[in-house]
């Protein structure tokens, strides 16, 4: 059985690349997004950009905005929206 400190630590990265990816496609200013990068290289290390844990949480922000994912390993790619029913249709199951 894994430590669960590990469990917290992967959230962790997880939540830096969410806050890192929300900044940075928000436009936040340069300060700010370089205290954020600062935080995740204390955090988790000088290759954070390819760490799983960042690249998880950052990839989930740019699929909440419509944006391709990083193609990281184990990156699935966002559903196709032109193929989906609409809601009402999956609703009344027409």
């Amino acid at each position: 059985m894994a430590p669960r400190g590990g469990a917290i630590e992967d959230r962790n990265g997880v939540l830096l690349g969410i806050k890192y990816e929300a900044a940075r496609i928000s436009g936040v200013d340069e300060t700010t997004l370089a205290t954020i990068k600062e935080q995740i290289v204390r955090e988790v290390g000088a290759g954070w950009s390819s760490d799983e844990q960042i690249l998880r949480g950052r990839n989930a922000v740019r699929r909440e905005h419509g944006l391709p994912g990083l193609e990281e390993p184990g990156e699935r790619s966002s559903p196709d929206r032109s193929m989906q029913r609409p809601l009402w249709r999956r609703i009344f199951g027409r």
